[in-house]
């Protein structure tokens, strides 16, 4: 890599797949914390709440898995519906 004019090199975009991986990185990060508010003995209201970011954290993976094709590589065969998509994630 070549350094800029201000003498130091750009940053690096990451891939998709990098920012995957850090996404699924913070679920699972929650995921302790939702741990440890249970043994922690955290308010009930708390811990869902937790529960229901988690949730949809996964669900917003889902769609970003399959918008940006990263793991889902189709042939054209298949076709996806919007209905079914929307009930996998379960999502209004």
């Amino acid at each position: 890599m070549f350094l800029s004019r201000k003498g130091y090199m750009p940053k690096q975009e990451k891939t998709d797949r990098e920012k995957m991986i850090a996404r699924i990185a913070r679920i699972e990060g929650q995921l302790r914390g939702i741990r440890r508010m249970v043994e922690g003995e955290s308010e009930c209201l708390s811990v869902i709440t937790q529960i229901s970011a988690v949730r949809e954290a996964v669900a917003m993976l889902g769609v970003a898995l399959l918008k940006n094709d990263i793991a889902c590589k189709w042939d054209g065969k298949q076709k996806i519906s919007e209905s079914y998509l929307k009930s996998l994630f379960r999502m209004k």
